[in-house]
Formats: structure tokens, sequence, C-alpha cells
């Protein structure tokens, strides 16, 4: 099930968009300004389009980019994010762009002067609360701002840099008298307060209706719980193994949820999901008593396997990251004609080799490849020493055809990065390896 455009017709969507104020502007029939003024023009109209593009990643639209991932889609926001904040910097500069270079102190009167002006009021203000955005979310771990907090006040700020924004080019800016430009403003603005709203508002009272309790909460080993949820109705979740669901316990603000790989098979009523104690809410996993609320948002991400793919699949897991890995696993267990299917699983101890007697059973019934790695401690049956290096992988693969074979990796960013690399170094062509991750520097 993988639902969403193709990644290239949302780039040229995302492009087109972008460049479309710079089109309408050229298609205004104005006169053109000195080169400078228009410089600063294009600035603006450029870092004002992708401010309200960035809204469209915060819609966790999987009709639209669900075959883009999470992590692709957060990097570009990122970058975006950085890239407009950099042009509105230099969309006041490039009008004083001349004097600057020979004369700065004419030009930082100019700019002075022009800045403290009344209509530019609202501009200011928006670049101001831009520049707090985009600081606050680069030093966000520097500053300690909890991960709740700051996606609220990222959210809030965000909208309200977009609206003065808006008004500044509405009310200030040339070119946009003309009415396609400013309906495109105007609604540019309105579909990002929707996305917002549909975020925020619409889909948690949509998920908390769908009444998924916490039917269990089972150790699996230090630090590591199982999460079983259920519902009334039974009626399992449609979802693709691999993916992901936004999770929000009890009676928390809808900017409170967070997101955890599905660990069981799509068809089963239950929802079982592998929690690591790391954070705040993690580290109270344990006591999550059974019963209790939760808000499903699911489903999310492009970790799938396309169910006409036919080579052979290399899994790899490392740590929390068996989550999706066990659902892959478990999906083509039941699966008549999966073909050849390895999985390369490690962790720091035995003890943290989570359902290796699950696994060990599949894999005897389906003669499924199954390779277990310690690093520290007593081994485990079955498993090896070491790290998920060159000579594992290249044990993995013997006998079948890395440039006819696909590998799903999930675990540590500096491990899927290490194993990705490890697989093109043994023949794996760079678009057979997948992997999906949860931060985006």
């Amino acid at each position: 099930m993988r639902r969403g455009l193709p990644p290239s017709l949302l780039a040229v969507m995302f492009v087109s968009a972008a460049c479309a104020p710079l089109i309408l502007a050229l298609a205004s029939g104005e006169p053109p300004e000195a080169v400078q003024a228009e410089l600063g023009i294009g600035l603006g109209l450029a870092a004002l389009a992708l401010m309200l593009l960035q809204f469209a990643h915060s819609g966790r639209l999987e009709t639209i980019a669900g075959r883009v991932g999470i992590d692709r889609t957060m990097r570009v926001h990122r970058s975006a994010g950085i890239a407009l904040a950099a042009m509105a910097l230099l969309h006041p500069l490039a009008f004083v762009a001349p004097p600057l270079l020979t004369n700065p102190e004419v030009a930082l009167r100019g700019l002075m002067g022009m800045l403290r002006a009344e209509r530019m009021q609202s501009g200011v203000i928006a670049l101001a609360l831009l520049l707090v955005v985009v600081a606050a979310s680069l030093a966000r771990g520097r500053l300690g701002l909890a991960y709740q907090r700051w996606r609220a006040l990222h959210a809030a700020l965000g909208l309200a840099a977009a609206a003065f924004a808006v008004d500044h080019a509405l009310s200030v800016g040339l070119y946009n008298e003309a009415a396609p430009l400013r309906a495109f403003w105007l609604g540019g603005l309105a579909l990002a307060a929707f996305a917002l709203v549909w975020t925020w508002a619409i889909k948690p009272i949509r998920d908390a209706r769908a009444g998924w309790r916490v039917a269990a909460v089972v150790p699996l080993g230090p630090d590591y719980w199982e999460v079983v949820l259920d519902r009334p109705s039974r009626a399992p979740l449609p979802f693709a193994a691999g993916q992901f669901a936004w999770l929000a316990f009890g009676r928390r603000a809808p900017w409170d949820d967070n997101p955890f790989s599905i660990a069981s098979a799509p068809g089963d009523p239950r929802l079982a999901f592998v929690i690591r104690e790391a954070g705040d809410l993690t580290r109270r996993i344990g006591s999550l008593p059974v019963g209790s609320a939760v808000r499903v948002d699911a489903p999310h991400g492009a970790f799938v396997l396309d169910p006409r793919d036919r080579r052979a699949v290399l899994l790899v897991a490392g740590g929390a990251g068996i989550a999706p890995i066990l659902s892959l696993w478990r999906d083509l267990a039941a699966r008549p004609s999966a073909g050849a299917v390895r999985l390369v699983y490690g962790a720091w101890t035995a003890e943290r080799l989570l359902y290796r007697d699950e696994l060990a059973r599949a894999a005897a019934e389906t003669g499924f490849g199954l390779f277990l790695r310690v690093d520290e401690g007593p081994l485990c049956a079955g498993a090896t020493r070491g790290i998920l290096d060159a000579p594992i992988l290249k044990e993995a693969l013997a006998g079948l055809d890395p440039k006819a074979a696909v590998a799903m990796v999930c675990g540590p960013t500096p491990m899927m990065l290490a194993v990705a690399a490890t697989l093109e170094e043994l023949g794996m062509p760079p678009d057979a390896i997948r992997y999906e991750r949860f931060d985006y520097d």
C-alpha cells in the first residue's frame, strides 16, 4: 500500500509553486524597476512563496507525499527554511546594494530609514519572527527546548510570520496589485492556516474517535517495551509493512505526539510497537495503564516493499530498528512466494536481541536466513560476536546477486549510513538500499 504522488512529480510541483509568483509578476505587465530593485523584489517573492510552502510539510498528507518518506520531507523543510531566511535577509539589502559596496555608511542609513518606515513595519515583524523560528529550530538541542513546546512555537510563530509577510507584500510590494498575484498570496495563506487546522484540530478529533486503547505493555529487554493497541471494532488498520504511526497517549495536546514504527504485520487487528526508553515520554512507557486511550495517526512512511517486486530481500536491523523490520519479516513470512529473505540483526547485548525466539522459529519454518550479532557480553544461540560490518553482510548475501536484491535497513542513523555504504561496496545499487531516518540534520 503506497499512497502518494511520485517524488519526481512532487519536486516539479514544489519548484513550480515556488516560482509561480515570479512568473505572475512577469506577466503583470508592470514596467521593470532598476536592477537592484528587481533583485530585491524577486528575493522577497521567492522567500514568501517558500514560506507558505513550508506549511504543506506539516499536513501529513499521505495521499500526496506518502511515497517520499518523512526523512526526505523534513530535510526539504529544513533546507527550504534556511534558504528562505537567507533570501528574506537579502531582500532589503538588495535595494541598497550599489552604495553598500562604495559607501557602506550611506547604504546603512538608507537601510535603517527604510526599515523604520511605518509602511514597512509588517515586513520587519515578519522578518524578525522568521529569524526567531529558524534560529530556534537550528539551536533547539542547545537551548534545551522541549520537543512539544518547540513544535507549538514553531507553528504559531511561523504562521504569524507568514501573515505579516503577506500583509507586507500586499500593502507595499510592487507587482502585487495585480489580481492573480494577490489571489496567490491570500490563497497560499489560507492553505497554510488550513494545514495547521487540519493537523492539530480536525485530524486529532478524527483519530481519537477511532477508539484505540492500550491492550498490553510487555517488557522485552533492558529499556525495551512492547506496547499493543486494540480498538472495539477489531478492524485492522490498513497499512503496509514498514510504516509508522504518530501516537499520543492519554489526553495530550495535538502537537504532543511521537512517531513509532509498527511492528505487527498488516491485517493484524492489533497494533504492536517496540518502544525504547529514551525521552521524557518513553521513560514512563512501562507504567502506561492498560485501557488508556491512544490517538493514532497512521499510516505514514515510505519504508515499504513493493509487493510486485520479486527481488531477494535483505533486512538489516540494529537495536529498536527491529520494529519495522519485524513487520516486514512477519509480512514476508506470511507470503507463499516471498523468495529469498535474509535478516541481519545486531544489538549491544544478547538480551537486547528482541523476539529472537520468534525469529528463529520463523526462519526454521520458512527457510529465511537469520544472522544475529552481539557487541558485548555473553552470546545467545545462533549469534556471533561483532557489529554489522562487511563480513556479516557478505555472509548474509552469500548465494545472492547483490545487483538483484533490495535492502531494508533500520536502526541508529550512524549504523544505517555505515551499512548502506558497505552494501554499495558489496555491489548493491544505491537505489536498492532503503532506510528512513527520524532525524533531519
